[in-house]
């Protein structure tokens, strides 16, 4: 087993950031090809990971950055507007279940970080987008982001929980929960990258935090690389992902999963 070089840095910065929007799930990705590239899997390597996550989200603020003003002045103004158009109380109503689930399990959630439970939920994904795929129905009932009522919030938020488990995907389980509740689907897409914000930035601060002081600061240089790495790609390719997945069927990402899943069950020791 090898520690991080620069080789593997780049190669896991490229694959988070090609992967993070897909409703593939990046976390299992990176920890598959950190074992085909036979990387330790340390604490040193899920400092690195939260690294590069965080420039994935840096460019998501980029890219959504006028629809977060907008949430935040529908906020500040929240009285004088229509009481319908979408505000900070709507994210945090998302939010709220999978950062009170993730605090409770926390310890039990980091043990689960394996190939085996990444298995089970990359067919746990698979299956709820092919679901969602089958059973959307015909005609959306909400085409508008600020039509997404509060109770639709948490029932999506209860469904980011599934995101807890590696393999399933944080936007593939809110996407498809989005879609059977007859959210169209182009205004869930821009609802489910928005509300990832606040949920990854949390677990990661909270990671960095529990870990600061096993953070090897003569590492800086290669953390540093792979947050440029995923930061500059995923500037690029979100607004592109976005185009891919508004029109194509999500069974094609279910038939990648189980695929995957072949793969992994083929070479698993």
């Amino acid at each position: 087993m090898i520690t991080l070089n620069y080789f593997s840095v780049i190669i896991l910065s490229i694959v988070q950031s090609l992967t993070e929007f897909l409703p593939i799930s990046s976390s299992a990705h990176v920890i598959i090809f950190s074992k085909i590239l036979n990387i330790v899997n340390n604490k040193n390597l899920q400092i690195f990971e939260i690294i590069i996550q965080l420039g994935s989200i840096l460019a998501i603020i980029i890219i959504f950055w006028k629809k977060i003003i907008k949430i935040i002045l529908n906020t500040i103004y929240y009285k004088n507007y229509n009481k319908k158009t979408i505000n900070i109380f709507n994210i945090v109503i998302s939010t709220l279940p999978v950062i009170f689930i993730g605090l409770i399990f926390y310890y039990k959630i980091i043990a689960i970080n394996n190939i085996i439970y990444i298995i089970y939920g990359l067919f746990l994904g698979g299956m709820l987008l092919l679901i969602s795929e089958i059973y959307k129905p015909k005609i959306y009932n909400i085409d508008n982001i600020d039509h997404i009522s509060y109770d639709l919030n948490f029932i999506i938020g209860c469904f980011q929980c599934l995101a807890l488990l590696p393999g399933v995907s944080r936007l593939g389980s809110t996407l498809s929960i989005s879609l059977l509740l007859g959210i169209k689907r182009s205004v869930a897409i821009n609802f489910c990258f928005i509300i990832s914000i606040p949920v990854i930035l949390s677990a990661n601060l909270l990671e960095l935090y529990k870990n600061y002081l096993i953070i090897d600061f003569n590492n800086f240089k290669i953390l540093f690389i792979g947050f440029f790495i995923s930061f500059i790609i995923s500037l690029f390719i979100i607004k592109k992902f976005i185009y891919v997945i508004n029109n194509i069927s999500l069974i094609w990402f279910s038939i990648y999963r189980i695929f995957l899943i072949l793969i992994i069950l083929l070479n698993i020791n």
